[in-house]
């Protein structure tokens, strides 16, 4: 005669139960940990490159500035480098900029650089000028007195030859 008492599970049923449970916990959780994690790290490698290449990118303030006296010394014809401009009508053909004094160490006098984020004024410039002292983070691009001004938040400047 069998006994129709109910069985219990034994302590090792409970114990396999559990292990069981937690591998297929385990499993998840480590699918759901490892999948945002990849694309975490592809992410960061993908920042580093971009920040290597943009290490000689300086973000400024851009204006612009006429060879005139009202807005030079009273040599507005020679820039502070000894550069000498032909005319006020005429200086933008030179492409000639002014660097603010805090970034004077880094595009000294001759060096040639590309503005861009200035509209019709983007291209490549000669550093010749500083500005007053009052200005920092900013340049000042040479043009004729007949062209617009503008001022421009934002604008970007890179050397354009890596031995200045």
């Amino acid at each position: 005669m069998r006994n129709n008492v109910e069985r219990f599970p034994s302590k090792w049923d409970w114990i396999v139960t559990m292990v069981c449970a937690l591998c297929a916990l385990g499993l998840v959780t480590f699918i759901w940990w490892i999948e945002p994690r990849e694309v975490v790290v592809v992410e960061e490698r993908l920042q580093e490159v971009v920040v290597e290449r943009e290490v000689d990118v300086y973000v400024v303030t851009a204006t612009v500035y006429h060879a005139v006296e009202g807005q030079c010394d009273d040599s507005p014809l020679v820039t502070a480098s000894g550069a000498k401009i032909s005319s006020a009508d005429t200086a933008y053909d030179h492409r000639y900029l002014a660097v603010s004094r805090d970034l004077l160490d880094v595009f000294p006098y001759g060096t040639i650089v590309e503005v861009s984020g200035c509209g019709e004024l983007d291209g490549v410039y000669t550093v010749e000028d500083t500005m007053n002292r009052r200005y920092k983070g900013y340049i000042d691009l040479l043009i004729n007195p007949d062209m617009k001004g503008g001022k421009w938040e934002g604008a970007r400047i890179r050397k354009v030859n890596s031995e200045n």
